[in-house]
């Protein structure tokens, strides 16, 4: 067929293009609720798929397996070297290791959309004009808002937020728990000799992980502290509002790198799964303890409430529901452009000066109108302004208002 081929037309201003038949998107077969590819891989790992699993377990499977195999790029960790399963899967031989959990996207059925399987030629040569090809590169510039910078507010903070029972739960896959701790939130206490610190404790971002001397122990590097952070130290509470403040000053400050959205909903997507199963746990136990204080205080009404929600809790298709939710990132708010000024701003200086004065004061009767000359006054919004040439007594306010306003009031039945 050979490549398309542009012929221009001296008046129309469009072009022709010949006929080309486009790549079709590859049509997964699948055998339930995942691709072929897809089931015969966890199939080959003696994983059961009566049951359709999550994304986040497949891809933690993948995860352990790439880890089992050794299939890290020497060069760059980032990547992965595809063996022949995951060529099979993937059909590359190459992938970077944070996409697993959006390239198992189109594996599921549940995410299928007849659309992306249509052809994408036609039948008879298209005209496009020049006009519509513009329209069309701009449509596509400005559908892609990924500067947008995300707000730093609790709710944003607490998708990104590792416990301390959390970050212990991740450390027994340390194949996995570099990249879940990278960019994270914990909490640790402040330093006492750190005289800018104003609450005991801070929210700080994990920039690195590196193995203890001597021991299989991990430490960590964050911001806004000098030395290496142990995992005992870090806080098993939640953060305060202060905290979250001291945060975002920090950031504002140039501290810290803002986040954009993108950014944080990729990370966020990492931890849902585990933050999910971690808070459904500690969910449990703390339900058990109310419902055991319930039931020696005789609060009937509240062992009800507490033995309702654990039974919820404990439903496996409220679970799969937490799972399956996407973490939603709260956008920064615009900031008000300074340039665009109040309305005010745009009176006069003779309008404005007019406004402060007394005489704006004068509200318009029948009175007033007869005492400064009938209709000779003008009358704004109901408040008089004088007219200096036809007003007897107050032909000097237009002249010295620079130099002091009258000071006599006005009221009805005054000579």
């Amino acid at each position: 067929m050979g490549d398309i081929t542009w012929v221009e037309e001296g008046n129309g201003g469009s072009a022709i293009s010949s006929r080309k038949r486009k790549a079709r998107p590859k049509r997964f077969e699948f055998l339930g609720w995942g691709s072929r590819q897809l089931i015969e891989f966890l199939q080959s790992l003696g994983k059961d798929t009566s049951e359709m699993i999550s994304r986040y377990d497949v891809s933690d499977t993948i995860a352990r397996y790439i880890a089992k195999e050794g299939l890290l790029d020497p060069s760059n960790k980032k990547k992965v070297v595809c063996d022949k399963r995951l060529v099979s899967l993937f059909g590359s031989r190459t992938i970077f290791r944070m996409k697993v959990y959006d390239l198992l996207e189109k594996h599921y059925k549940e995410n299928q959309d007849d659309s992306d399987f249509d052809f994408l030629y036609e039948d008879e040569p298209q005209i496009i004009s020049h006009s519509e090809k513009i329209a069309k590169r701009t449509s596509k510039v400005v559908k892609k808002p990924r500067g947008t910078f995300a707000a730093i507010v609790g709710d944003n903070i607490k998708l990104l937020y590792l416990r301390k029972s959390l970050v212990q739960e991740l450390v027994k896959s340390p194949d996995t728990f570099e990249s879940k701790m990278l960019g994270s939130f914990v909490r640790i206490k402040s330093d006492p000799n750190d005289y800018l610190q104003k609450y005991p404790y801070q929210l700080v971002q994990v920039t690195g992980v590196k193995k203890e001397p001597g021991t299989d122990d991990f430490l960590l590097q964050v911001t806004n502290y000098v030395k290496d952070v142990s995992i005992s130290v870090l806080s098993d509470d939640n953060f305060s509002q202060e905290e979250c403040e001291d945060l975002h000053q920090r950031i504002k400050n140039g501290l810290l790198k803002k986040p954009t959205i993108v950014e944080m909903e990729e990370k966020a997507r990492t931890l849902h799964e585990d933050q999910t199963k971690h808070w459904l746990g500690r969910e449990i136990v703390l339900l058990k303890r109310l419902i055991d204080r319930a039931n020696e205080k005789g609060w009937r009404r509240e062992l009800s409430e507490y033995l309702e929600k654990r039974e919820l809790l404990q439903n496996p298709e409220e679970q799969a529901r937490l799972l399956r939710e996407v973490p939603e990132v709260i956008g920064e708010e615009p900031v008000p452009n300074p340039e665009v000024s109040s309305p005010e701003a745009h009176k006069s200086d003779n309008e404005q000066r007019l406004s402060e004065s007394p005489l704006s004061c004068i509200q318009e009767t029948p009175e007033v109108r007869n005492l400064f000359g009938g209709e000779d006054q003008q009358f704004n919004n109901g408040y008089l302004m004088s007219n200096p040439g036809t007003t007897p007594g107050i032909t000097s306010y237009g002249t010295e208002i620079n130099e002091g306003l009258p000071t006599w009031i006005a009221s009805a039945g005054a000579s």
